[in-house]
């Protein structure tokens, strides 16, 4: 499909998500009343209205904490920082309706003790904001008024799903959702540059600057809307400078990529979706220009080595009051990328079915899903394959008792990367998982309350099905029991106990464990005091054994509206059959503070009080 064609279908298909507006259009009567009560009327009525209600003309809320984090071990080697600090703040400021929110996390640690530092702190945090300036700083803010949002700095947006999602830019953005109107744009830099570090024993990958836009429009609502989406990203070739003989080469690449989103209710029982994605890319942006051109050359100049790519998502489904059922099919190809995603499920066509459905007046609902997975859909690959996914979950619920049940089969075929020039990780993963989880309240005569539940699962997963040979697999069984007990005095009591059997490439590890637990709230929830417990048991097929005791004590206290502390402090013991036992212990106090500020306004009175005095 033609880049022209392309824009013909969005078109028309964007004039029937109106029904109204087509039906007048396409017979040419009414058109006064039309441009009466027509779109543009309609759609940006009210697009001003309370603007001049400015509201509050100031609000300030926020709130601050600080995390600190003790560990020490005896008998054996530290496996943790011993002293880690965490200071983390949010504000936002709304002066009359435009919201400012600003948030920051910062982090430090002390390498040689287990106590507070502030030498180490001091130090830890001078490093921490070097780090930050140089290439780790994700400082930015989005105000916003109304359907009117605007991006600065280092920002996620998400336009659709085969063009830009989520990436994260250092630039500009504008959202505006007026009525059924959808507008949105921003420009900025996608990817910093990176020189080549010949500091480093080992040669670093290059990283070209790049810098992108996206634009979006819209129109529509929950019963029918359209959507379409344009995203172009050039790395600069100038940005960095490679060697020839540099071992670790990479080239400048660029993308245009074209989005379309339609969706639609038919008869308030049927909706149809459409996304689909056009992704036009160039691997080597100083290659050869190509003879053909295009109507979209303005905005990507096509080379010698440019290709295009396609990926789509459909459904149908029917929606009704008891119960929905549909058909998706999702198809990707092999080769399709856009330079505004982290990463995508490529190579993948799936057709699925599935429906969700409520019985006995709502106390039983399924969800069942079944479909058919293939890959290799260029055929570049020596075999195809193909499987039967399966999905399928359970629910019943009456007011003493509830149990869910879960059963799947599915593959994800999975090419990661968190550096689009960085060598790409590929894996398929296939998982088969089936799960039960039943819980039963006691009935009781007085305000003791009674519960007990039971948890069992199993889970196969095997992480490469197309080569045998490199095939890890993990088999893992899980069950556990519960008895909780409340008291009207605010006593709770917990017993538990769990057994797991993991298995990892033949070699089988059983695990066996109880556990105690105890809190009790005083002074009208103020204060909060727990201990709790856990013995473990651990042995493998090789006749290895362990044992771990886990103790911990918490206590929680609101010293004021807004204020509240908590310190928590465990230990861990480890004791094996071929080593010495060691002792771990940690210890958590976090203070938070939560506020909001709103000025007083003045009474009539005092207003007339201050006026006469002038």
């Amino acid at each position: 499909m033609s880049i022209r064609n392309l824009f013909l279908v969005f078109i028309t298909l964007f004039c029937l998500t109106h029904n109204k507006m087509y039906g007048q259009l396409n017979s040419f009567e009414n058109l006064e009343q039309y441009n009466e009560i027509g779109l543009f009327k309609s759609s940006l009525k009210g697009f001003f209205k309370g603007f001049a209600d400015f509201g509050e003309p100031f609000q300030l809320g926020g709130g601050i904490g600080i995390g600190l984090r003790s560990y020490n071990a005896v008998g054996g080697p530290l496996r943790q920082d011993p002293f880690f600090y965490t200071i983390n703040g949010h504000l936002n400021v709304r002066i009359y309706q435009i919201e400012l929110p600003l948030s920051v996390v910062m982090t430090a640690k002390n390498t040689t003790s287990s106590y507070p530092n502030f030498s180490d702190l001091k130090e830890s945090l001078k490093q921490n904001l070097r780090d930050k300036a140089n290439s780790f700083a994700r400082i930015g803010m989005s105000p916003y008024y109304k359907w009117a949002k605007i991006h600065l700095g280092h920002r996620a947006m998400n336009f659709s799903k085969y063009t830009m999602s989520n990436l994260n830019f250092f630039g500009a953005g504008l959202e505006l959702n007026p009525g059924k109107i959808r507008i949105g744009g921003m420009y900025g830099r996608l990817a910093k540059a990176e020189p080549i570090d010949l500091s480093l024993t080992t040669p670093n990958l290059p990283v070209y600057q790049r810098i992108g836009w996206a634009a979006k429009l819209g129109y529509g609502d929950d019963k029918a809307s359209a959507d379409l989406t344009l995203f172009t990203a050039r790395d600069d070739e100038n940005s960095i400078s490679i060697p020839a003989n540099y071992p670790e080469q990479v080239t400048p690449e660029a993308n245009l990529a074209l989005g379309v989103t339609l969706q639609k209710l038919f008869f308030d029982l049927v909706r149809i979706k459409v996304d689909y994605g056009n992704s036009t890319i160039s691997p080597n942006a100083l290659d050869a220009d190509s003879p053909d051109t295009g109507i979209t050359n303005f905005l990507l100049k096509k080379k010698n080595t440019t290709y295009v790519a396609h990926a789509i998502e459909g459904s149908i489904v029917l929606e009704t009051k008891t119960f929905n059922a549909g058909v998706i099919v999702n198809r990707v190809d092999s080769n399709y990328k856009t330079l505004g995603t982290y990463f995508f499920n490529r190579d993948i066509m799936d057709i699925s079915g599935f429906t969700q459905f409520g019985l006995l007046d709502g106390k039983v609902n399924a969800s069942l899903k079944a479909g058919i997975q293939s890959n290799n859909l260029d055929k570049s690959l020596p075999t195809t394959n193909k499987r039967l996914i399966y999905d399928a979950q359970l629910t019943y619920a009456i007011p003493k008792v509830s149990a869910s049940f879960n059963y799947s089969n599915n593959t994800a075929r999975v090419n990661y990367l968190l550096n689009q020039n960085l060598d790409s990780l590929n894996a398929v993963i296939v998982t088969r998982d089936m799960g039960l989880n039943i819980q039963y309240n006691l009935p009781t005569t007085n305000e003791i309350s009674h519960a007990i539940s039971a948890t069992g699962n199993i889970q196969d997963v095997s992480d490469d099905i197309e080569k045998p040979s490199r095939t890890l697999t993990s088999k893992v069984l899980l069950g556990s029991l519960s008895y909780m007990l409340r008291l009207p005095s605010d006593w709770n009591f917990s017993l538990r106990g769990n057994y797991t059997q993991n298995e990892i490439s033949g070699l089988q590890t059983d695990r066996v464990g109880y556990g105690l637990g105890v809190r009790k709230a005083f002074f009208e929830n103020k204060l909060t005091i727990g201990v709790d417990g856990n013995f473990y048991n651990n042995k493998n097929a090789l006749g290895q054994k362990s044992k771990n005791a886990i103790g911990q004590f918490m206590v929680a206290y609101q010293l004021f509206k807004g204020m509240g502390i908590n310190l928590q402090w465990g230990l861990l013991n480890t004791t094996t059959g071929t080593g010495p036992a060691f002792t771990e212990s940690i210890g958590n106090l976090t203070m938070q503070y939560q506020f909001s500020y709103v000025p007083k306004k003045k009474s009539k009175q005092e207003k007339e009080k201050n006026n006469k005095a002038e």
